[in-house]
């Protein structure tokens, strides 16, 4: 599969949701992979990679993510702040795992807003260099995002249990990425870096630093 730069720039992923909610369910495009991921959220990787392959679908995605640019972070904070009461009584702690998810579309959205330009261009630069890189962070933008859907529509204290630790391992994911953009983009003191691959731990930051 051939990844864009533009999907890189798609919506933050609490936003999907939200921007649906109107409709009082959800639209058929999602309708069969949130009920999928629902029903095997450990199989959220690759219910995400298919989708992926999806036009009907990723179209649908890039028209609701105009929406995004709209949101303030106070409501994108109080969308999060729903899903941590939805797991609330489920067992199963997802309060790093939002935190991590609200750190990338905080960042995301500023970059969006403020800093359009100098961030299209990082991401281009990272999907021209690492593709596989790229394909995996929009998997797992992607799981996070079909997890929190499934989330919602979860009937079951167990259904909720499993996708709360389903959305933990995703989390982990996306905070390797989150650090490998903001120092793609932001770089040190300003300085914009280039940034070898991502960063998935304290020995590839090492790496970066050195």
């Amino acid at each position: 599969m051939v990844v864009s730069s533009q999907q890189l720039l798609a919506a933050p992923l609490s936003q999907l949701k939200s921007a649906t909610a109107s409709l009082g369910q959800l639209p058929d495009p999602l309708r069969r992979y949130v009920d999928e991921v629902l029903g095997a959220p450990d199989r959220a990787r690759d219910v995400a990679a298919r989708m992926l392959a999806d036009e009907e679908t990723m179209l649908y995605l890039s028209v609701v993510s105009m929406a995004a640019v709209a949101l303030t972070p106070e409501e994108l904070s109080e969308q999060l702040r729903l899903y941590q009461e939805r797991f609330r009584d489920s067992g199963v702690d997802v309060t790093e795992s939002l935190e991590v998810i609200e750190e990338h579309d905080m960042w995301k959205l500023k970059q969006l807003r403020e800093n359009l330009v100098r961030y299209a261009s990082a991401m281009a630069d990272f999907v021209l260099k690492y593709p596989e890189d790229a394909h995996e962070y929009l998997v797992t933008y992607l799981s996070a995002s079909l997890l929190l859907m499934a989330a919602l529509e979860a009937r079951s204290p167990e259904g909720l249990a499993s996708v709360g630790r389903a959305l933990n391992m995703v989390a982990e994911g996306l905070e390797a990425f989150t650090l490998t953009f903001r120092l793609m983009v932001e770089g040190f003191d300003g300085e914009r870096q280039g940034v070898a691959g991502v960063i998935r731990g304290p020995d590839d930051l090492k790496r970066v630093l050195s």
